[in-house]
């Protein structure tokens, strides 16, 4: 079988290009599981962002919904108060005129008599 130290050589490199091949297959095989891993990584923090971005646009849709909403119902408060603000004075207004024209109406008549 050995006949000559060039056959061992070629028996021992033979066994070294083996070993050197399973060695870079799991080298392969491991680079391989280390992207798989990152690119499960990656997904999962896609995912998380676009949460996250659904979450942002949600609030800000009720944001603009409720902005939308006050501005009418100050519009409409505001109108409301002015109202019964004028209301008042106005109510308040025509009770001093009354009473100045019983004043005067008073006084018209205590002094015809």
């Amino acid at each position: 079988m050995i006949e000559s130290s060039q056959d061992l050589l070629y028996i021992v490199l033979a066994l070294a290009v083996l070993w050197f091949t399973v060695f870079l297959c799991w080298l392969l095989y491991q680079a391989a599981r280390v992207l798989k891993n990152a690119n499960e990584v990656l997904e999962s923090l896609v995912h998380k962002i676009e949460l996250i971005t659904e979450a942002v646009h949600f609030i800000r849709e009720r944001v603009d919904g409720v902005s939308k909403h006050m501005g009418l119902m100050s519009g409409l408060v505001s109108g409301l108060l002015e109202k019964l603000v004028v209301k008042k004075l106005s109510d308040s207004l025509d009770d001093r005129i009354k009473k100045r024209t019983s004043k005067k109406k008073s006084v018209d008549a205590d002094t015809e008599i």
